[in-house]
């Protein structure tokens, strides 16, 4: 047998990584991996000891333990013994007296055996290691340093070759997306703070990640899945990286990147990329992909675009571009598409379509770039609806607030100048802003006013 598929691994900063770390949910027993430590005697049951003793089979018992039918759900930690163990982790599976218990396979015939119950884990490296595919990952509020460069080891960075992992950061209680758990780079170089690989879907939310400048440091890379909610600091190798036409990025910031783009492949929704000396945001060699409500700004270099569309039909919409070092938005893939997207105050080109065969500039917005639009040499490039301000379109933008202001000309002429306006059908308008943010109406919602819809819980 094996770990059963519904086991959740709990990751502490005042954790340990020989402690029980993981419950099985829906198991009869008490989940004792939701606390710091180990239990002890002063618990009276179900007692961490050193007198265990391996049968060869599942069987495993202790004279000291007192064990009660709480125990069983719980992943244990044994180790050493007068026999051949090799440490590890057991699900307990039955209790049949307070001396015996049964695990999901057998221990090697041994006595003295350590055994470690409850408590949560210190390494998301070690939840990497004893995770399988299925299981849940929580990782609490706190600052986990990396130190190692290898991966699945105490110390180290987390990695799944088979994907299929559920990874949430938390603050006091699971599922509250409070304060994000921060992991940390340190002395290290050629890494991935996370890495969910292989053809197994995974979902990774609610981290902080910070590649703190290291040579060869990317924070994450997934190749089937979703991310959402992550912050990523300071890479040198992409702080968010897709495959090349999979990963979903949803969310999500990126800032202090250099080197690399700080998103690169996958899609994006929602995301938000500045202050980097890279381009914010671009497209692997897949096709098919999507960027939707992203913001890319500050982003500095000759070379740095807020926005590189690489990848053949991909569509980029209501997106904004900022003050970037060269272009807003620049593409030299067939088929692409951009609708809704506004480009301000780029050093380059607001939207530089260079050599291909056909693209789409539907419905965007330009303001005080190098050159507005280069739609190069395509013979079917095609722009419709261009808004050409008159003045900065944004409330604040050297505050970081994109949200489009009311001033004639400027922010207001991108008021509902979205498309789709009126439907194919005839029968329902619309009226999209065009930009990342959406104006509200005053009187309209909670508390009126402007704002940048969909960012809550970022910061940079």
């Amino acid at each position: 047998m094996a770990l059963s598929t519904n086991t959740v691994w709990e990751v502490r900063t005042a954790g340990n990584d020989t402690n029980g770390g993981g419950f099985v949910t829906g198991a009869a027993g008490v989940d004792y991996s939701q606390q710091d430590a180990k239990r002890t005697a002063g618990d009276v049951t179900n007692i961490s000891t050193t007198d265990g003793v391996g049968t060869g089979v599942s069987t495993f018992t202790s004279a000291t333990a007192n064990f009660t039918t709480d125990i069983v759900g719980n992943i244990v930690y044994l180790q050493g013994g007068t026999g051949t163990l090799a440490a590890g982790w057991y699900q307990v599976t039955a209790r049949a007296s307070a001396n015996s218990i049964t695990l999901d396979r057998g221990v090697a015939i041994g006595t003295g055996i350590t055994l470690n119950i409850g408590g949560a884990l210190l390494s998301p490296g070690i939840a990497g290691q004893v995770s399988a595919t299925g299981h849940r990952i929580f990782i609490k509020a706190g600052t986990y340093t990396i130190t190692s460069a290898t991966i699945n080891v105490a110390g180290g960075t987390f990695s799944s070759s088979s994907g299929n992992r559920y990874v949430e950061g938390y603050e006091t209680t699971r599922g509250d997306y409070g304060a994000k758990p921060l992991l940390q780079a340190s002395g290290i170089s050629t890494f991935t703070l996370i890495s969910c690989t292989g053809s197994g879907n995974s979902l990774i939310t609610n981290l902080e990640l910070d590649c703190a400048g290291l040579a060869s440091g990317k924070g994450l890379l997934i190749v089937f899945g979703l991310v959402y909610k992550l912050i990523g600091r300071n890479a040198t190798q992409n702080a968010f990286s897709g495959s090349s036409s999979s990963g979903r990025f949803i969310d999500c910031l990126a800032t202090g990147c250099s080197t690399l783009p700080a998103f690169s492949g996958g899609s994006f929704f929602g995301c938000v990329a500045h202050s980097n000396t890279v381009t914010g945001f671009t497209t692997g060699g897949g096709v098919g992909q999507s960027i939707v409500n992203c913001l890319s700004y500050n982003n500095t270099g000759a070379t740095t675009d807020g926005f590189v569309l690489a990848s053949t039909t991909t569509s980029c919409t209501n997106c904004t571009a900022y003050a970037n070092g060269r272009d807003g938005f620049r593409t030299s893939a067939p088929d692409v598409h951009m609708g809704n997207c506004l480009a301000e105050s780029n050093v380059g080109v607001g939207f530089n379509f260079v050599t291909l065969p056909t693209a789409l500039l539907i419905h965007c917005a330009v303001f005080g770039n190098g050159t507005d639009v280069s739609l190069g040499s395509g013979v079917y490039t095609f722009s419709y609806g261009l808004v050409t301000g008159t003045g900065s379109f944004f409330t604040n933008a050297a505050a970081g607030d994109f949200s489009l202001n009311d001033t004639a000309g400027a922010g207001l002429a991108a008021r509902a100048a979205g498309s789709p306006g009126i439907f194919p059908d005839g029968l329902t308008t619309s009226y999209p802003d065009i930009g990342a943010a959406q104006h509200l109406d005053a009187g309209v919602g909670g508390g009126g006013g402007l704002k940048i819809a969909g960012h809550a819980g970022l910061a940079g």
